[in-house]
């Protein structure tokens, strides 16, 4: 048998220069994602605050608005029950009188409905105002979420 020797395989400059210019936009490329990771994880953090930031002030709202109707509704009462313990006076001292006390009493009655259905309303105002602001701050984080993809070619 022949023995066959390969003589040794000189390395081509110009495919050399190619392959470590390959590596290096390799590299710069795997930078690149690094850094757009980085600030998307960034940007994810930043809308995550400013969304625990809308829900912790809409809870506070809420809180101090159920705190306020409780209040009222408490202060009511005890007008309920003092004007209750007038007409009772009232009654003893003559009919013509308690009559008066009882139109009184469903004046306040009607005011305290009308209160309850002010603070109601304005805490309902209140829910969907913050809803409002976390939609729109989605919204804003989808459309950044858009145009940090299209400025990176994704």
């Amino acid at each position: 048998m022949d023995k066959v020797t390969l003589a040794p395989v000189e390395p081509d400059p110009a495919r050399a220069e190619e392959l470590l210019e390959s590596q290096r936009q390799l590299r710069q490329l795997r930078d690149t994602v690094a850094a757009l990771r980085a600030q998307l994880e960034q940007a994810e953090a930043v809308r995550r605050e400013h969304v625990q930031a809308a829900v912790a002030a809409a809870q506070d709202d809420i809180r101090q608005l159920q705190q306020a109707v409780a209040t009222l509704r408490d202060e009511l009462q005890a007008l309920a029950a003092a004007k209750t313990d007038a007409v009772q006076a009232a009654h003893a001292a003559g009919q013509d009188e308690a009559k008066q006390l009882h139109g009184a009493i469903q004046a306040q009655r009607e005011e305290m409905d009308r209160l309850l259905f002010a603070h109601a309303a304005e805490k309902e105002k209140l829910q969907h105002a913050a809803q409002d602001e976390i939609r729109q701050l989605r919204g804003t984080i989808a459309e950044l979420r858009i145009q940090l993809e299209a400025r990176h070619g994704r």
